[in-house]
């Protein structure tokens, strides 16, 4: 039996008293298991896959991009009480600038600003950053601490990075991955239409709140 995507407002505790709702984009793909709870907008064509966690319920708000794809158990949450991102003079808990890839079994947990064509492999595991352009963060890595890391930077694969100097030494993305995010992207922004036209696994909502 199949079961809808979930979403809801946020239940309110003190770090998070306003009640809310997600704002989904009526062009956004969402698949079966997943739940979405709180102040979170969801972007235009964005896909969200199955069984993924989304859960601004001990901060908020976050922001999910246009053209970013959240594949499969994902976990996005942010610290409670934390401080939180600043974009272009709002705040956030966690913000996805767009064109991002976050691959199965990621966790994004905010305080947390990735931006615009940033890859984040599988399993891995970010808490507490900032995350430049284009940067490629591979499978397994860990980025923590608040470490801020720069445009074009490549995270090898499950290496850790929490202090800042270990952020600023890290080296451009190799040229055999420069293309990596860009091909799944476009490949998961065509399957999450597929799926939505031609099986009942996925969903699209109208823009307005739940």
């Amino acid at each position: 039996m199949l079961s809808y995507p979930i979403l809801y407002r946020n239940p309110p505790v003190a770090e998070a008293a306003q009640i809310s709702a997600p704002k989904i984009s009526p062009k956004a793909v969402i698949g079966v298991d997943s739940m979405i709870i709180g102040d979170i907008t969801i972007a235009d064509d964005v896909f969200i896959g199955f069984k993924n966690l989304l859960r601004a319920d001990s901060g908020y708000p976050y922001y999910v991009g246009p053209y970013t794809n959240i594949q499969d158990y994902v976990l996005m949450h942010v610290h409670p009480g934390r401080e939180h991102v600043n974009v272009k003079g709002r705040k956030w808990g966690v913000y996805l600038e767009g064109e991002n890839s976050v691959l199965h079994h990621a966790a994004v947990h905010g305080p947390l600003f990735v931006g615009r064509n940033t890859f984040i492999g599988q399993h891995a595991n970010i808490y507490d950053a900032i995350i430049g352009r284009n940067c490629v963060i591979m499978h397994g890595a860990t980025v923590t601490n608040g470490v801020k890391i720069p445009d074009n930077r490549f995270v090898a694969p499950g290496e850790t990075v929490w202090q800042q100097e270990q952020a600023d030494r890290l080296p451009p993305v190799p040229d055999k991955w420069k293309d990596l995010n860009r091909k799944i992207v476009d490949h998961y922004y065509r399957l999450g239409k597929s799926y939505l036209h031609h099986t009942p696994l996925a969903f699209s909502y109208g823009a307005h709140r739940y």
